[in-house]
């Protein structure tokens, strides 16, 4: 059974890859990725289907995204750049959220792999969103500010040229063949034969339950640090409701839905706030190495001062947030 429904969505994972090519779906930065149009559905998936079909169409579709934004990264478009980081990012948090369904020797050593080019993307794609960031608060006074952008210009072109490496290279080549492997046969624990409405949704809890505790602590005054874990946990637990859902019959799955975009406000939120605190951090290392230019130096101490200023508020911000994601009723179906 679980090969015939496998081979029943391959011909729209095709599809789906030209639409990826053809530029289809083009997201802000932490919107949901569905590299389709509007009019393009996932293939069904039943709640009584084994899980490891739903586990591997996580996989095939992770494949598909990665290669069809392959090329666009590796000629440094920054689109390109971002959506294929995001669809390393989510493939490798889906590998973690099912891991009791892999084999686990095979699931370590691809999420390895996936964080050594995720690491790579994300070399260049935080300095895009960095750069565009301050060029956009620095108003008039970026003139001023042309210490602050060179050392960032200069960081790029490094990130860039590695990621261009990293892209050509035995590795890379290796970690996709090892993706199209899987894409056809997903290497399952045994475990994957349950059904889906009964093996998935406790997955998705325990994201859910990474995820509560450290943000039910947050106080006012907790270390930026804090709210980075949380951000990184909403992430998650986003992205496991997400996939999830494909699988969960109604209401469960607009639920799941409904989860999800609580817990991509939740990330939006922090993702501000560590967007603000990443670039006072790299505004004041700047600062500390132009001491002697007064001009720069104020420019971007005032520039400084809008980051701290979005931080705080950000920080503010993600109580009310947390409050609207953290209700019972969002969480009904992963009791089931």
């Amino acid at each position: 059974m679980l090969f015939h429904r496998l081979a029943a969505i391959a011909m729209s994972l095709d599809q789906m890859q030209d639409g990826c090519r053809n530029g289809w779906g083009q997201a802000p930065d932490r919107a949901i990725e569905h590299p389709a149009p509007r009019d393009f559905k996932l293939p069904t998936i039943s709640p009584s289907d084994p899980a490891g079909v739903a586990v591997q169409l996580f996989v095939a579709v992770g494949y598909h995204r990665i290669q069809a934004m392959e090329e666009p990264a590796r000629g440094g478009e920054v689109e390109g750049v971002h959506r294929l980081r995001t669809a390393t990012r989510r493939l490798r948090s889906d590998l973690r959220t099912v891991q009791s369904l892999l084999d686990p020797g095979w699931a370590d050593s691809l999420g390895g792999e996936l964080k050594w080019l995720g690491g790579l993307l994300g070399a260049v794609r935080d300095l895009d969103v960095l750069s565009a960031r301050l060029a956009k608060a620095a108003g008039d006074t970026a003139p001023a500010l042309t210490p602050l952008f060179d050392a960032f210009t200069e960081r790029h072109d490094q990130a860039t040229t590695a990621l261009r490496d990293g892209l050509r290279s035995s590795r890379y080549t290796e970690l996709v063949a090892r993706l199209a492997e899987a894409a056809e046969r997903t290497p399952l624990a045994d475990e994957a034969a349950e059904p889906c409405r009964t093996a998935l949704p406790p997955l998705a809890e325990r994201a859910w339950d990474r995820l509560k505790r450290p943000a039910r602590r947050i106080v006012a005054d907790s270390p930026d640090e804090d709210l980075h874990e949380v951000r990184k946990r909403a992430k998650r637990a986003r992205y496991a409701a997400e996939a999830v859902s494909v699988a969960l019959g109604h209401p469960d799955s607009e639920d799941a839905s409904r989860f999800a975009r609580r817990a991509t406000d939740l990330q939006d939120v922090l993702g501000e706030h560590q967007d603000a605190v990443v670039a006072c951090g790299e505004i004041q290392k700047v600062v500390e190495a132009h001491c002697d230019n007064g001009p720069f130096s104020f420019a971007a101490g005032r520039l400084l001062e809008r980051q701290a200023v979005a931080a705080d508020a950000a920080r503010q911000d993600f109580f009310n947030v947390w409050d609207r994601l953290d209700r019972k009723k969002h969480r009904r179906w992963l009791k089931k």
